[in-house]
C-alpha cells in the first residue's frame, strides 16, 4: 500500500513537472501575435510598454489612443505601465505618412487635454509630475496612416529633459501599432 502511494505521488509529480506551462501555449503558431495596439520604447535602459492592470474584478490593457475633439488630425497616446509610470505622445496635424518634427515640452501642460504642438511626456505616478518632457531635437515616423479606421503606425526617437535638472537628457526611442477601430482597452491582449 506505501510503494502504491509513493508510486502514484511519483507519477503525480512527474505529470506536473512535464505538463503544459505558459511556454507551451504556441501562442504566435495560434496566431497570437504581437503586431496591432502595442507600443513599446527604450527609455533609461528599461522598457516603457503598456500591461493588463487587473483588480477589484475588472481589468484593463493600459494603452490608450485617441483623437482630439477639436481637430480629428491631432492624436493623444498614453502608456502606462506596471512601474508607476506614465508616457504621452501628442500628434498635431497627423494628415498623411512622414515625419515630424517634435517640440519642446510644456511642463505646465495638463496630461488629460489635448496639446498644440508634437511632444512627449514621462509622468511619475507616485509624484503625478513630470520627471522628463521631449526637447526639440527628435521626430516621429508615420509609416501607415489611415484616418478613416485610425491606424497609425509609426517610430520615434527624441531627447527628453530632465524636469528636475534641465542639464540632464536621456533619448528616448519606440515604435507603436495602433488601429482605434480594434484597440479595447477592457480585453487582455493575448501575448500577454
Amino acid at each position: 500500500m506505501k510503494k502504491m502511494i509513493i508510486l502514484k505521488v511519483f507519477v503525480i509529480f512527474a505529470l506536473m513537472t512535464t505538463g503544459c506551462n505558459k511556454d507551451d501555449d504556441n501562442k504566435e503558431e495560434q496566431g497570437c501575435v504581437k503586431e496591432e495596439n502595442v507600443f513599446e520604447a527604450q527609455f533609461d535602459d528599461e522598457t516603457i510598454e503598456p500591461h493588463y492592470a487587473q483588480g477589484g474584478g475588472f481589468g484593463l490593457y493600459t494603452l490608450n489612443f485617441q483623437r482630439c475633439p477639436s481637430n480629428d488630425n491631432n492624436w493623444n497616446l498614453s502608456v502606462n505601465t506596471d512601474a508607476n509610470r506614465s508616457l504621452f505622445i501628442y500628434l498635431i496635424g497627423v494628415n498623411s505618412t512622414g515625419n515630424y518634427i517634435l517640440t519642446s515640452g510644456d511642463p505646465n501642460h495638463v496630461a488629460i487635454q489635448c496639446f498644440e504642438s508634437n511632444s512627449i511626456y514621462i509622468l511619475d505616478e507616485t509624484t503625478y509630475t513630470y520627471s522628463f518632457i521631449s526637447s526639440s531635437n527628435g521626430t516621429i515616423e508615420i509609416t501607415e496612416y489611415d484616418s478613416g479606421y485610425g491606424i497609425l503606425v509609426g517610430t520615434f526617437s527624441a531627447e527628453m529633459v530632465s524636469t528636475a535638472d534641465p542639464t540632464v537628457k536621456k533619448t528616448i526611442t519606440g515604435a507603436f501599432n495602433l488601429n482605434k477601430s480594434t484597440l479595447d482597452n477592457t480585453q487582455r491582449p493575448c501575448w500577454l
